[in-house]
């Protein structure tokens, strides 16, 4: 009897050690952020309008000829990047109203000189004013009512295991090369948003709909397949590959496409990080060859040519040759080169087209 108990207790123990693991792992990778939430609102503020505190915001004409003008010119990735490479707090939406109250004073001077920054800058008096509206409208209560409990419900329905996600990290150590790259996994801001970025510090924002398994079942959104692309962008590339790239647009097969892919606000090095992306997932048997076929026949309307190229070479890679080097050695090669890329594309395709329906 007392053989029984042990024994019970036993398995007790290892189902709450189980249990507590996913647990931990789902409390490591997701975090929520009143303060990116509140940056965000700026571009998603339809989402906000028929709260009854906001509706008085979407009659006043100044409140919104402002909130036009930002969302002209800056996206809620670009403002959130702000925010976190200058270490605005996470939670606290005084703080973060008060940070872009005194955004040149918050962004040292020696920043200020590129582009992205200086276009944000320029729009401090209509970001503060926004930012100070929906603030001072009890938008930190609301979060805490409504938005909260929606994306922690999301976050508590969707377990990630740690043996998926370090198998994750050590295909994106092996494509880093050399490359430094931090032991740990990104953390992800799940927040009231439509889609996904990546931030400067190593974690990226996605909007909820992404730990949906019912979305996953009917669409091609996955949450891996997102995790996956958006850490493959803390691989740095060097100056000497997008220079490449600038080189490429004198063929007006890829010229079209990348015009293509800039409607999308993508384009250029994007490419590199979806070839990367699909061939990872494809290892890991997330993707089957005809949803590779799939991936780069329709993202962004099937723009980002390069892609493909890149994936059917990604084999011939060498051992601790980084992506970057990787990529920029098919340059050299000429397997990418001006005049060709169209039909290196086509040959491409045609060759993943042969994978899927060999494998139907």
């Amino acid at each position: 009897m007392r053989r029984k108990i042990i024994i019970l207790v036993s398995i007790i123990l290892i189902v709450a050690q189980i249990v507590n693991a996913k647990k931990t792992v789902s409390e490591d990778l997701f975090a929520t952020s009143k303060c990116l939430d509140l940056i965000a609102s700026l571009q998603y503020f339809d989402k906000l309008n028929d709260a009854p505190q906001f509706k008085k915001l979407v009659a006043d004409s100044v409140f919104m000829s402002n909130l036009c003008k930002v969302n002209e010119n800056v996206s809620a990735s670009k403002l959130c990047n702000l925010y976190i490479t200058f270490h605005g707090g996470k939670n606290d939406t005084d703080s973060c109203q008060i940070f872009f109250m005194h955004l040149s004073k918050k962004v040292p001077e020696s920043a200020q000189d590129s582009e992205w920054i200086k276009n944000i800058i320029e729009l401090q008096p209509e970001l503060s004013y926004c930012l100070a509206a929906i603030n001072e409208a009890y938008y930190s209560e609301y979060w805490d009512s409504e938005i909260k409990p929606f994306l922690q419900g999301y976050i508590d329905s969707y377990p990630v295991s740690s043996e998926t996600l370090d198998l994750i990290h050590s295909h994106l150590k092996d494509f880093a090369g050399s490359e430094e790259l931090s032991e740990n996994h990104s953390n992800i801001f799940v927040m009231n948003i439509n889609n996904a970025f990546n931030l400067s510090d190593e974690s990226f924002c996605c909007t909820p709909l992404l730990l949906d398994k019912e979305m996953e079942k009917r669409f091609r959104l996955n949450f891996i397949n997102v995790y996956i692309h958006e850490n493959l962008h803390r691989l740095s590339i060097s100056e000497g590959l997008m220079n490449k790239l600038e080189e490429l647009k004198e063929e007006d097969f890829y010229r079209e496409n990348e015009r293509t892919a800039a409607r999308h606000r993508e384009g250029l090095n994007e490419a590199f990080v979806v070839a990367a992306e699909v061939y990872i997932s494809h290892k890991m048997g997330i993707r089957d060859d005809d949803k590779v076929y799939q991936e780069f026949a329709e993202y962004v309307d099937g723009s980002l040519v390069l892609a493909p190229i890149i994936y059917v070479n990604f084999g011939r890679r060498n051992k601790n040759e980084s992506m970057n080097d990787f990529i920029l050695r098919l340059f050299n090669e000429g397997t990418i080169k001006t005049g060709s890329v169209k039909s290196e594309y086509e040959k491409a395709m045609a060759q993943i087209k042969l994978h899927a329906s060999k494998s139907e």
